[in-house]
């Protein structure tokens, strides 16, 4: 794994925005599903992680 220098959090920045914008434009989902999405991915990688149910209510 790539040590976690400023270069590499930006890149995996712009990849991130990438993948949104793409389920965006594919699947016309908004914002809020995408997020649902990750973090759907978040707990299938770590099925212990915790996480805020409120944290996509803005």
């Amino acid at each position: 794994m790539d040590e976690w220098t400023d270069e590499f959090i930006s890149h995996a920045q712009q990849e991130l925005i990438s993948m949104v914008n793409d389920w965006s434009y594919e699947y016309g989902v908004n914002d809020r599903a995408c997020s649902a999405m990750l973090l759907w991915m978040i707990l299938r990688l770590n099925p212990q992680a915790k996480i805020d149910a409120n944290c996509l209510d803005s």
